[in-house]
């Protein structure tokens, strides 16, 4: 986005940070995005190549007055403490980076308050601000892209873990017997085994004979190929078994897709919303716990939103 030629009002200067991109944004209190900028991560670089590219984002960026920084990333992290735990994403020659005391270090580049948070619950908090979700209370996001964050709001409370850690239920298994779904974790049978979108590519390319993008085996599906077709239909039951184990957890009013692999929803999602009645039958008497499933209409700025959110409520 261009550089206005007005200072912009007081601001959130609020980061998204996934494996392989760093994207910075301008938002303000009533939750418009007001400018922003992305950059690819150069994991070559290291960490202190990372705290460089913050910087330079944020000079991109138009004049304004910045009241803190809020941070939502890819995990495992430790929100109160301000650091990454070990992530899985960022290696540099085989090197994991360990413990990064991310906060620490760009209040000292920035002088400003930093706040950070795991980008799944980040945005559960976007969706329940901005998502036109009405005054609904529960809420699950489910990000289907690389991976699959899940993050769960409650009675209008952000779900946390023990100890002050996000709950990472997008390792909940579906079935822990399952070695041909190998999840990054280390274990088997994952939600984000089942229904991350590198995770599918991989199988769908070994059923096919080469490998593929998520956008070539949607390119596929909606050709007509049958094989990948029926691939998408089985993403879209284990989908229903992923939000039968989140609905009968939380009890959700409404669970929101977002992520790359959603926008080919058409091709798996009315196979879910027909088996999760099924899978629910003995959730809803009573209280009703069906959850309506619906398309995110935020998708990628959800994350971003929910860090100027928590920000602005700090």
């Amino acid at each position: 986005m261009g550089k206005s030629t007005k200072p912009l009002p007081e601001v959130i200067l609020c980061y998204d940070l996934g494996g392989t991109k760093l994207r910075a944004a301008y938002i303000s209190a009533a939750g418009k995005i007001l400018a922003h900028v992305t950059e690819k991560v150069d994991l070559k670089a290291g960490f202190p190549g990372l705290i460089k590219l913050f910087v330079e984002l944020s000079k991109r960026l138009p004049k304004a007055r910045v009241k803190s920084i809020s941070v939502a990333s890819a995990g495992p992290l430790h929100p109160g403490k301000g650091v990454l735990l070990d992530p899985t994403n960022f290696f540099t020659l085989e090197k994991s980076w360990g413990v990064i005391p991310l906060v620490a270090h760009l209040k000292k580049a920035f002088k400003k308050p930093v706040r950070l948070e795991n980008d799944a619950a980040a945005a559960v908090l976007g969706e329940m601000w901005k998502g036109g979700h009405g005054r609904k209370q529960n809420i699950v996001a489910m990000t289907l892209g690389t991976g699959v964050g899940i993050g769960v709001i409650t009675n209008g409370q952000l779900v946390r873990a023990g100890r002050g850690l996000h709950t990472e239920a997008s390792h909940i298994p579906i079935n822990s017997e399952d070695r041909n779904y190998p999840c990054g974790c280390g274990a088997y049978g994952c939600i984000e085994a089942y229904l991350a979108g590198t995770h599918f590519s991989k199988r769908m390319g070994a059923r096919v004979g080469k490998e593929l993008t998520g956008p070539e085996a949607v390119e596929l599906a909606e050709d007509g190929d049958l094989q990948v077709r029926t691939s998408f239909r089985e993403y879209g039951k284990y989908l229903a078994q992923a939000i039968r184990s989140l609905t009968v957890t939380f009890a959700p009013e409404v669970v929101v897709l977002s992520g790359g692999f959603s926008h080919a929803s058409s091709l798996f999602l009315p196979e879910t919303k027909k088996a999760l009645p099924h899978l629910l039958e003995r959730y809803r008497d009573g209280i009703d716990l069906l959850p309506e499933v619906k398309v995110s209409k935020l998708q990628n700025d959800a994350g971003i939103l929910g860090a100027a959110y928590l920000a602005l409520n700090d």
